[in-house]
């Protein structure tokens, strides 16, 4: 079982407990009262609390699984743009320091897997990290006394060596900030607690246990479901190195591990 699998489930299983005891709790509290007035009120006020903490919920959902897939997205942009930059040093054997290039490039590659890795890390070796990608990038920098096949090659390299310091930059500020801030969660919890209390008006027979407590394991879901993507570079659910890993370990295989 994975770590974002767990964390749901676990998610689930907490938020169904809570959920369980605030319904006692309201069954307790409503008990004092009428039973039709209670559940007239709870028909009335419950529908409205809930509709409204459906569509935020869901709103909050889409927003943040769409820029979790923004992420991954970048990402694979990112190894694609060290893809070109090593297959146009890896192909250009008339430039010099062409072997070097290619060693920088699969250091750096395994850098920015490494902080994907360990994101606890990422602060200290950043300056490192992106240090060796200027290093690469100038060392291909144009001359304009060089041949123009050379030139093309390195005019290239040096337009995907923009788009790369820029999607490292967009990577860098989205490790920073989480997409989802504190107001929601305290909306998310306060609705979550009225609602698990408005339900003990109901009597407590095994029906309206078992939905009430699929109601709150499937909150409990979606809640975590909603923090993992909020925040896509650490755990539990950050992206995963894999395209650099993959990447990385063909290149060295084929050059022999260089």
């Amino acid at each position: 079982m994975n770590s974002i699998t767990f964390h749901v489930l676990l998610a689930g299983v907490v938020s169904t407990v809570a959920g369980l005891i605030l319904q006692a709790i309201g069954r307790a509290a409503f008990s004092y009262f009428r039973a039709d007035d209670t559940k007239e009120l709870a028909g009335v006020v419950g529908l409205r609390v809930s509709a409204i903490f459906g569509i935020a919920v869901g709103l909050i959902f889409g927003s943040t699984a769409a820029q979790f897939v923004e992420a991954k997205k970048n990402l694979l942009e990112e190894a694609r743009l060290m893809a070109t930059l090593y297959v146009l040093a890896e192909n250009s054997p008339d430039i010099a320091n062409s072997g070097a290039v290619r060693d920088n490039i699969r250091r750096y590659v395994k850098a920015s897997a490494n902080e994907l890795d360990h994101p606890e890390e990422a602060d200290e070796s950043a300056q490192a990290t992106n240090q060796l990608l200027l290093k690469f990038c100038r060392q291909m920098a144009p001359d304009a006394g060089e041949p123009a096949e050379t030139l093309w090659t390195k005019s290239e390299f040096q337009r995907s060596c923009a788009k790369l310091i820029d999607a490292r930059g967009t990577r860098r500020i989205g490790a920073k900030e989480k997409y989802v801030a504190s107001p929601l969660w305290i909306f998310f919890i306060v609705s979550f607690s009225f609602l698990a209390i408005l339900f003990g008006v109901f009597d407590a027979r095994l029906i309206n246990v078992i939905f009430s407590s699929l109601f709150y394991f499937a909150t409990g879901v979606t809640a975590m479901l909603i923090y993992a993507a909020s925040d896509p570079y650490h755990d539990p659910g950050r992206v995963s190195s894999a395209p650099l890993t993959q990447w990385i370990s063909r290149i060295d295989s084929i050059d022999g591990g260089k």
